[in-house]
């Protein structure tokens, strides 16, 4: 069976910002960050432990084999039909001939796999609702750290043409194409790899992930963007920081919002 593997750490704030240019790789998979005390407990997830950097497991104050099976059962345990938008509701692919569609509600069907992108968490909510506002019928689309391809597929169904779904993992290579048929959406290409790598530009270019990963890839979203680019993934406390690195690449900033602790941002080019 296989298993994922995770690192408790106790750090700081900027401890944590210092660590990103040395966890990020396709073994990353992801954190969870509680504060406490002043402090940041960090519990971070990888596919193996072998390729962990070594320093990396001597910071942590302990270490765990999560199996497969388990991230499946919390899914279906958590996951449940949830109207994300105007003009979405997002349900779980287990579901999809059971639950009936509220009338006006277009319908994502996803099932969570190893790729981040079920639709139910705030970013993704942020996200798609600034996707309504910025595509229409015939335009293309970029989803950078497409993950289950979500977005990609929420662009489909509001019009796009051209859309390429990019990230770096290569679990998403068979994911997006699974969600997409759950979805009865076809010509949604997937593209694995740098983002530098993938040519062409787009009328609207979405990102949402976690602002230590994101932000170095601003300069090439830019570069990609026709019109309109949506970013989110970016905390709250992150917010001007953030914001003044979308003012210095050359964005205009259109709109905000926020839910929880989470923002995210439409700008134009």
């Amino acid at each position: 069976m296989k298993e994922y593997f995770a690192l408790t750490l106790k750090i700081t704030e900027e401890e944590w910002e210092k660590l990103q240019p040395l966890i990020a790789s396709d073994n990353y998979l992801g954190a969870e960050e509680i504060e406490e005390n002043g402090m940041l407990i960090v519990k971070a997830y990888f596919k193996t432990r072998e390729k962990i950097p070594p320093e990396l497991l001597q910071m942590s104050k302990s270490q765990e084999s999560i199996p497969e099976k388990n991230w499946n059962e919390e899914w279906k345990k958590y996951f449940k039909p949830e109207t994300v938008s105007e003009k979405f509701i997002v349900i779980p692919s287990w579901m999809k001939e059971e639950y009936p569609i509220p009338k006006g509600k277009i319908p994502i069907y996803i099932y969570p796999g190893q790729t981040f992108g079920t639709g139910t968490h705030e970013t993704t909510k942020l996200t798609i609702r600034f996707i309504e506002k910025a595509i229409k019928p015939g335009y293309s689309f970029l989803d950078v750290g497409a993950g289950s391809g979500i977005l990609s597929i929420a662009a489909k169904k509001l019009g796009a043409e051209k859309t390429v779904a990019c990230d770096i993992q290569k679990e998403c290579k068979e994911e997006i194409p699974f969600n997409c048929k759950l979805n009865e959406v076809s010509g949604v290409e997937v593209f694995i790899g740098d983002l530098k790598k993938l040519n062409g530009t787009f009328d609207v270019v979405a990102a949402n992930i976690e602002k230590h990963l994101l932000e170095p890839l601003v300069p090439e979203i830019y570069k990609k963007t026709k019109q309109f680019a949506v970013f989110s993934g970016i905390l709250k406390k992150q917010r001007d920081d953030f914001a003044k690195t979308l003012k210095e690449t050359g964005f205009t900033i259109l709109e905000e919002a926020g839910e929880g602790e989470w923002m995210a941002f439409f700008c134009k080019k």
